[in-house]
């Protein structure tokens, strides 16, 4: 009886192994033929469990984000070089994770009757570490640039190798996976506004100097001929003297709420907004992660951009103060214009203040 049941287990034990090696042939040849004999690199990353994220502040209710969440979302994968402020490099990697556009998409900001129609324009995202740090972003640089190396939340990170000899390469400073979220922003030249185990987004207004601004007058028909910088305590009429004209041919212009204007391609010329910055906000260089340019129209339009988009990022050598639209001026004159956006909602036209703001978290509700 013994004997018949050793003959039992073993015969068990073989049929297992051999179903064993027949799925594994099969699906290593599904394998193959899903990538036609090829090595793929770009295999997708789950999303590990435990992970939890929170929108708050201007919005009009708190949103929850968990893993199951972000499994629902579309992802991104990100091959990026780390650089420090002070240079040095940390080596270059492999994100994958959630672009925040996705996530800002679906939430909805908070507009009372006293707010200006352009919010959220007007309005910063500040992020939360679990430990207490943060890092601001202008929500109009999340939302209405680009696809191209936008800002993530990352939950996956391996270390993008060489080809020839990777098992003695050291350039890499970082060899584990990361844990929780991390926030990175491919596009800027350093790493000054990533963060590590991101647990919370707030929308939050800024302070402003209302009684030096043009109340909100919606619709109306208005221009400026003249702008004022506010820096500080400083008033100022800009300048444009040495500042550089750059031109752009073949602009795309798209609205968020009202779609594609004209029926051709535009070009645009004007002052490169850069060196405009500069020569009239003296001390504006470097960007500190902190620092922020608010741009006010003639009808009270605002909308805010944050130092190291415009100075750090390959994008923001296009911006300009706009001074014609196929070869005419534009409708209010002075108009500033994000010319990489891929909406064109940032461009505030009848400039007529632009005030350097320096943020300092938590801020002012």
């Amino acid at each position: 009886m013994k004997r018949k049941w050793i003959l039992y287990g073993a015969a068990v034990m073989v049929t297992a192994a051999v179903f064993f090696l027949v799925w594994d042939v099969m699906t290593h040849k599904d394998y193959i033929d899903a990538f036609s004999g090829a090595t793929p690199v770009a295999l997708q990353r789950e999303v590990p469990d435990g992970l939890r994220f929170t929108v708050e502040g201007k919005v009009k209710q708190k949103y929850t984000f968990s893993s199951h969440s972000f499994r629902l979302l579309a992802k991104a994968r990100i091959r990026t070089p780390e650089v420090t402020p002070a240079g040095e490099i940390m080596g270059t990697y492999i994100y994958t994770g959630i672009p925040i556009l996705y996530i800002l998409e679906g939430v909805v900001p908070l507009k009372t009757g006293k707010d200006a129609f352009d919010r959220p324009l007007d309005m910063v995202a500040v992020f939360h570490s679990a430990t207490g740090k943060t890092a601001c972003f202008s929500y109009g640089e999340l939302v209405m640039a680009g696809d191209s190396f936008p800002v993530t939340l990352a939950y996956h990170r391996e270390p993008l190798m060489p080809t020839k000899g990777p098992g003695a390469y050291t350039k890499n400073k970082y060899r584990e996976n990361i844990r929780g979220l991390r926030l990175i922003a491919p596009a800027e030249q350093d790493n000054t506004r990533w963060l590590d185990d991101v647990v919370r987004l707030t929308l939050e207004a800024i302070p402003t100097p209302d009684h030096l601004l043009p109340p909100l007058q919606k619709w109306k028909n208005c221009s400026s001929e003249t702008v004022t910088c506010l820096d500080g305590e400083n008033q100022r009429l800009a300048s444009v003297e040495n500042v550089p004209l750059i031109q752009v041919s073949n602009w795309f212009r798209v609205g968020h709420g009202r779609g594609i204007k004209g029926d051709r391609l535009a070009a645009a010329s004007g002052f490169h907004l850069r060196t405009f910055l500069m020569n009239n906000f003296p001390g504006t260089l470097p960007a500190a992660p902190g620092d922020f340019f608010l741009f006010v129209g003639c009808d009270g339009y605002r909308c805010i951009f944050s130092s190291r988009e415009i100075f750090c990022t390959p994008a923001g050598d296009t911006f300009m103060m706009i001074d014609t639209i196929d070869g005419v001026k534009p409708k209010g004159g002075q108009t500033v214009g994000p010319m990489a956006d891929f909406f064109v909602d940032r461009d505030v036209w009848g400039v007529t203040h632009i005030l350097k703001v320096k943020l300092k978290v938590p801020l002012i509700p």
